[in-house]
């Protein structure tokens, strides 16, 4: 934990108050950072969060789900806090390249890939953060009165409902001690299915 405890240090003096940390295992790192005397304090002071990257939060369970996955976080937007797997997918066209050479010239193509790589993420970033701001306007523009619509057809007399619905799968979690006997009933029930394969 260490390693982790000194980037989240870092981070939060380099990016100062307000900060979301997205970590694969944000749900629980987030206690361990808490937990820490040096860091914990400063966690607090700054109001910096964690959540867990949209890709790793489908792998949780659902009770974690609902209080750690960027979508039901205010504030997180269209991040899905998935930079290192955007890098790793790209990267790994690197390995052809790299893998009848020597440790040295190994070192010194990933060194120089990771420089391009940097410069030119520096150089698009305001194309980014445009694009994004635009995107994010267009699903202002469109979703909203989709939604406006679907709340009138369900009679929902408004959108603090699913706060409250998302409040109260998150109790209905919390307090289910064991698996709904009608649950397990109707899984044991299910008949086997048969596979058939065509020539």
């Amino acid at each position: 934990a260490k390693y982790g405890l000194a980037v989240t240090n870092e981070l939060l003096d380099v990016f100062g108050p307000g900060l979301m940390l997205g970590y694969d295992i944000g749900c629980g790192f987030s206690t361990t950072v808490n937990n820490s005397k040096l860091v914990g304090p400063k966690l607090r002071q700054h109001h910096a969060q964690f959540c867990v990257g949209s890709f790793h939060g489908h792998a949780h369970c659902r009770l974690c789900q609902l209080d750690w996955h960027p979508l039901y976080i205010k504030g997180c937007g269209l991040e899905d806090f998935e930079t290192c797997e955007h890098v790793f997918s790209r990267s790994n066209a690197l390995a052809s390249s790299t893998w009848h050479t020597s440790a040295f010239h190994r070192h010194q193509l990933i060194h120089r890939w990771f420089e391009t790589w940097n410069q030119e993420k520096v150089a698009e970033m305001s194309k980014f953060l445009c694009n994004n701001y635009v995107q994010a306007q267009d699903n202002i523009a469109t979703l909203s009165p989709c939604i406006e619509a679907s709340m009138k057809a369900m009679n929902l007399p408004s959108a603090q409902t699913f706060e409250e619905w998302h409040e109260a799968e998150k109790e209905y979690l919390s307090n289910l001690k064991h698996e709904p006997e009608g649950d397990i009933v109707r899984v044991h029930a299910f008949p086997s299915t048969s596979f058939y394969f065509l020539p």
